[in-house]
């Protein structure tokens, strides 16, 4: 026989006269109560479990023939069985249970969290189990929230990503910090935690510094609202340090300021790319000017009454200048390596059983690469026109050495080809690398042998 909607979900059957009292007290309860007879169908609830469970007025417990779209459900969405709720474990093992923390689908689907303590009780001797629970949700939420935050500020601790942090009573004009805000500006860690003015935090900020710092501050606590700003900080080693303090300006309802809670970040290393970065874009600026200017200048002075050589010898030199930027390029404007600029250009005018290379691995600062670039350029085109390259069985060799000091003294040797004598006028690639020699602060000694041209270059790396 089915149970009406209006019959006890528990018989007051020996409980007492007083039970629908105990009952209705309960029902008026601000707290979620259910009540469960071993051995019953129907638990009881009162109207704040009804209203927490989204039960309504129906019978708390659907029949057997219809399946429950509501229950207590795992983290990972399955629904609990019956042995697993807390009640039921409190009736078949005994005990109780305080303060657990259970997961709820209602009808609706809404997903809640509740705070369950239960336990029996023997009213008149008849065993009963009693359940009281609330909806955390909210508080659950926030109290996981705050877990999160703050374990994403510990793992920045960590990783030293935050220098400290702080907390400013406008007001009162007091400061509090954590301990390593205090080692971070030298101050004492005990007074830091007590409360101190900040101005004493600011007897570390650079002197430079300090008027950018005074005036954001004092715009943030006008205004209200967020706060940042970046500057420098003198470390006990005598380094200054780049930070970024980061905050909030709270303001009373009259728009008075009363908190200003921040954090400090280390930014020192993103400064570093920066200054990196611009120096870079400087280098290449400077680069690029030079290079305009030595086109301006090949195109100038390369003997123009011949226009195919013209062309030839303008187009050879532009080509070596962007050879020895394109290796700036992929070093990031540092340098290059002697032996790689050197094979670059011969490389170019002939095959490599044709030339030699002898030398350890040398680094160029960057100011030297297009020099030598445009030197090797000059050396191998003369080959090519007047000296061993200008012959089927004609070779170069090119050696090189560094002393301690770097001092460097390369030879550029060539043999089998034709007969040399020394020319009769310096023309404009011999005056080329004269000034780019000098350019280097080196020398260069031309040998016009018989046999072969053998050039020494000497210059400090």
């Amino acid at each position: 026989m089915a149970r009406s909607q209006t019959e006890p979900l528990i018989s007051p059957t020996g409980l007492g006269a007083e039970v629908e009292t105990w009952l209705s007290v309960i029902d008026e309860m601000p707290v979620g109560v259910t009540v469960v007879e071993p051995g019953s169908e129907f638990p009881w609830h009162n109207k704040a479990a009804r209203r927490i469970l989204g039960l309504g007025e129906a019978p708390a417990w659907p029949p057997p023939a219809e399946p429950a779209t509501y229950g207590a459900v795992h983290a990972d969405g399955r629904p609990y069985a019956l042995e697993d709720y807390p009640l039921t474990r409190v009736l078949q093992g005994g005990g109780s249970v305080e303060r657990e923390l259970m997961r709820y689908r209602r009808a609706d689907g809404q997903v809640l969290m509740l705070e369950i303590s239960a336990s029996k009780v023997r009213p008149h001797g008849r065993q009963l189990g009693f359940c009281t629970y609330q909806d955390v949700t909210a508080e659950h939420a926030a109290r996981r929230e705050l877990a999160e935050t703050a374990e994403r500020v510990q793992l920045a601790l960590d990783a030293g990503a935050i220098l400290g942090t702080w907390v400013w009573n406008v007001a009162e004009n007091v400061m509090t910090t954590d301990e390593l805000f205090a080692h971070f500006f030298g101050l004492d860690p005990e007074r830091c935690r007590n409360g101190l003015p900040p101005s004493e935090a600011m007897v570390s900020v650079h002197p430079d510094d300090h008027p950018g710092v005074e005036a954001a501050v004092a715009e943030a606590i006008a205004r209200g609202g967020a706060y940042r700003h970046q500057y420098r900080v003198l470390q006990p080693d005598g380094n200054w340090r780049w930070v970024e303090g980061s905050g909030r300006v709270e303001l009373d309802e009259a728009g008075r300021p009363l908190r200003f809670p921040g954090v400090l970040l280390d930014i020192s290393a993103w400064k570093q790319a920066e200054e990196a970065r611009d120096l870079l874009t400087r280098e290449v600026d400077h680069r690029a000017r030079n290079a305009l200017a030595m086109v301006q200048s090949v195109v100038r002075l390369t003997d123009a009454q011949d226009p195919a050589r013209f062309r030839e010898e303008v187009v050879g030199r532009v080509d070596a200048m962007a050879r020895a930027q394109g290796t700036l390029s992929r070093s990031n404007w540092e340098g290059g390596v002697l032996g790689e600029l050197v094979e670059g250009e011969l490389s170019t005018y002939a095959a490599a059983p044709r030339f030699a290379l002898h030398g350890p691995k040398l680094a160029l600062p960057a100011a030297q690469v297009q020099a030598i670039s445009m030197i090797m350029h000059e050396m191998a085109t003369n080959a090519v026109k007047h000296g061993a390259l200008s012959t089927p069985d004609g070779k170069v060799e090119v050696a090189w050495h560094a002393d301690r000091r770097r001092n460097v003294e390369l030879t550029w040797t060539e043999s089998g080809g034709p007969a040399l004598q020394p020319p009769k006028r310096q023309g404009f690639g011999s005056r080329l690398i004269a000034r780019l020699a000098a350019q280097l602060g080196g020398a260069l000694d031309l040998d016009w042998r018989p046999e072969g041209l053998v050039a020494r270059l000497v210059w400090r790396a």
